[in-house]
Parts: structure tokens; sequence; C-alpha cells
């Protein structure tokens, strides 16, 4: 899973010590995308300056959220089970108890990306990495250029989620921290560890969780996303033990790669991140935050 292309790359800064507001956990869906209320946009998969290598036909739009988790928060759709066709509106993925299961509790501060597909293609594998160091990825020169950078890093941490038939689709699968370098990503060396190991149902111990909204008529292909990394949950997992993962420095990166399985036609998206100096500090996400920021330094 870990040997697929990569292609796109968006630069998101996102600030926690300067007094920019997280977004409401009310305002905030949680959905599979149906909707986006609460959620920034970033632009879309095929805009040139964001684009790493591989797949060039990869269609979607881009966003991201930041908030605290709320214990009204809901989860909106018609969840979908795992045996029955794409409606293109209810979501598959975690259920709504899960967002206050496990080690996730109300307070935590929640990181979030999502897809949403505007073309003709749609995803059924997804692979969320997080860049420890903000150095393994680097962007292409121009959209379509053969000179972008994906490669792994100590630290670095990985989920996995596809849409499979027959497999909890929509649910992350697997949680891997990297501890050391692989070059584009691929597993040869064996430089990454499983702590929770590759269970068919998600622990509800894995500091990840996800929504999809299937497509019309279809069990395996999935026509938007929303994923979500709990940066409290990883700080308390195995007894306190972060598994090298909970250092969130001025240059870590949140980002994704999703596509068909099987085809080849992948693309890649990356959110660097400024330092979370305190388990009670917040933290604010998107360019909308540094464009204040740059504001407030100005004047």
């Amino acid at each position: 899973m870990f040997t697929k292309s990569f292609s796109i790359m968006a630069k998101i800064l996102v600030s926690g010590t300067f007094g920019v507001s997280l977004a409401s956990a009310s305002m905030v869906d949680i959905n599979g995308g149906n909707s986006w209320a609460g959620w920034n946009s970033e632009g879309n998969s095929q805009t040139s300056g964001i684009w790493v290598k591989g797949s060039t036909n990869r269609t979607y739009d881009i966003y991201s959220t930041s908030f605290v988790l709320s214990a009204g928060q809901t989860v909106g759709g018609t969840r979908i089970a795992n045996g029955a066709a794409g409606d293109g509106v209810g979501y598959t993925g975690e259920t709504a108890g899960s967002l206050f299961s496990g080690v996730w509790r109300a307070g935590d501060r929640i990181v979030g990306m999502g897809i949403q597909y505007t073309g003709t293609t749609r995803g059924s594998t997804f692979f969320f990495h997080r860049d420890s160091g903000g150095n393994n990825i680097a962007a292409a020169s121009s959209f379509g250029a053969n000179d972008g950078v994906f490669s792994h890093d100590v630290g670095d941490s990985s989920s996995y989620m596809t849409t499979t038939s027959g497999n909890p689709r929509g649910q992350v699968r697997n949680y891997t921290v990297w501890n050391g370098f692989s070059q584009n990503g691929s597993p040869a060396e064996g430089n990454f560890t499983t702590p929770y190991s590759s269970p068919a149902t998600p622990f509800p111990d894995f500091p990840t969780r996800s929504f999809a909204v299937l497509d019309n008529g279809s069990m395996d292909q999935t026509k938007s996303v929303q994923y979500f990394v709990n940066y409290d949950a990883i700080l308390r997992s195995n007894s306190g033990l972060t598994f090298g993962d909970g250092d969130f420095g001025p240059n870590t990166r949140f980002g994704f790669w999703e596509g068909i399985s099987g085809t080849g036609n992948f693309s890649q998206q990356i959110f660097p991140v400024t330092t979370v100096p305190e388990p009670a500090s917040m933290i604010a996400l998107g360019a909308g935050a540094f464009a204040l920021l740059r504001r407030r330094t100005r004047a």
C-alpha cells in the first residue's frame, strides 16, 4: 500500500500561538462530505504549484478544518451498511459514537482534511500521512512536471483506509509509524511499525477517524471523504507513549494520497503545521489564519 505514485501538494499554514480562533465544533460538518460548513476551501487537485507527481487526471476540491471536539458534536448523514451500494448521500466509515470512544474525548484538538470529487474520477483507497519534519514532500516545478519528491522518515506516521467491497469501507484500517528513512514511501526497508496491528475493524484507540460518501450505486468508489487526526489522542496513546509521533514542530505537515486501487492513478496533498506548544493550546488551520497573522505583524 506504500508503493503508489504521489501527485498533489498544498502549503497550508497553521498557527497555534497568535490568538486566531478555532472553528466552533457545532459549525463543523462531519458527514463524509455531504456539506462543508466549518471547513476551509484550499483549492483543487490540479492547481499548479501544489502538485507533486504521478497521475494528472485526478480532479477534486480540497478542504481543511481544525476544532476542539465538543460533547455536543454530531455526525450527519445516513450511515450505509458495509454491504450496501451507495446512494451518493449517506455516509460510510466510522459511527457517530466513535467520536467519543477509546482515546477520543470532548475537549480534544482535531485537525481535518477533506476531498470532494468534481470530475468523473472517484477514490477507493486513501493513505494519510503526517510528515514530522516537513522535509519529505516537495512540489513539482509545475503541473505535470516529473521533479516532485516524496519519502518517509523517522517520526512520520501514516494511516490507511479503503472502500473495497467486503471490508469496512471508509474506515481507517491501520496506523503506522516510521522509524527510519524510506525512499518513495516504499516499505522495502521495513522501517515502520504498526502499534495497533492492522485490524479488520479499527481499534477505538486509533488517533484517527474517517467518513466517506459512496458514489451513486457503487459499493467501492467514494464521492467524498473527511479524515480527522486527534492531536491529544496521539499524545495519550499507549499509556502516554506516542510511538515517536507526538512531536508537532514548526515544519510538521499532514497530507494524503488518494486514488483507485490497481490503476496507478493516485495523487498527493500536504498540510504544513506550526508548533502546538501545550496540550491546552488551540490550533487554527488554513491560509486565512496565516493571512490574519501577517496583517497583525505588519500593523
